[in-house]
């Protein structure tokens, strides 16, 4: 009777870990049809920068060098997703600064209004914007990685957000969750630092949004 719960159970798990091994269908939104215009990740440190959703800590940054890389990694995946982009992070920092400028001494708008300024700005019919909201380090100790970020696609002359794909993920051992087992194996077994986490985040957002 032992020996019969005992297979049992084992039989539960490899259909468990079968299914978290396959891979999850992804449904693309339709790819745009016009420019593109691509901003540089931004680390927003109050609620009034989001498009959308609140912060887990307000006040606390990411380095830049982190936001450099995950640009680079941003432009990567476009790239291998064929995307071509109408304007680079430089000319959409560019006019980031413009609109910035413009708006001086003025009251304080919102992020979605910021942003559709910088779409006019350069011009484009849509805009990507990337976002981190929160970034943790893996550190041993039993810290592992955590990420957590925002890709929104704007439609500047409808001015509206087409889509909006978020991120949350912070590894876990497969013991903690086994429908983790396809991204265990993955991942290779090994604990990943969160420039892995950010770049898993990236390739899958930007395949359900069509791009």
């Amino acid at each position: 009777m032992q020996q019969r719960t005992i297979l049992n159970v084992l039989a539960m798990f490899c259909v468990l870990a079968l299914s978290a091994c396959a891979p999850k269908p992804i449904t693309p939104q339709p790819r745009p049809l016009g420019n593109i215009a691509v901003a540089a990740f931004t680390a927003p440190k109050y609620n009034w920068e989001l498009l959308a959703g609140y912060l887990p800590e307000e006040g606390k940054g990411v380095k830049q060098e982190t936001l450099t890389r995950l640009d680079a990694a941003l432009d990567q995946t476009l790239r291998g997703h064929g995307v071509k982009v109408s304007s680079t992070t430089a000319s959409t920092r560019q006019c980031q600064e413009i609109v910035v400028f413009e708006r001086a001494g003025k009251s304080r708008e919102s992020a979605f209004a910021y942003w559709l300024g910088v779409g006019r700005c350069l011009p484009a019919d849509f805009i990507l914007v990337p976002q981190v909201l929160s970034w943790r380090e893996l550190e041993g100790g039993g810290n592992p990685a955590s990420v957590v970020l925002d890709l929104y696609l704007l439609d500047v002359k409808a001015e509206r957000v087409v889509t909006r794909y978020h991120f949350d993920e912070t590894q876990k051992a497969l013991t903690d969750n086994l429908l983790d087992m396809g991204k265990f194996v993955r991942r290779k077994g090994e604990w990943v630092g969160a420039e892995v986490l950010a770049g898993e985040g990236i390739e899958v957002g930007l395949r359900e949004m069509g791009l």
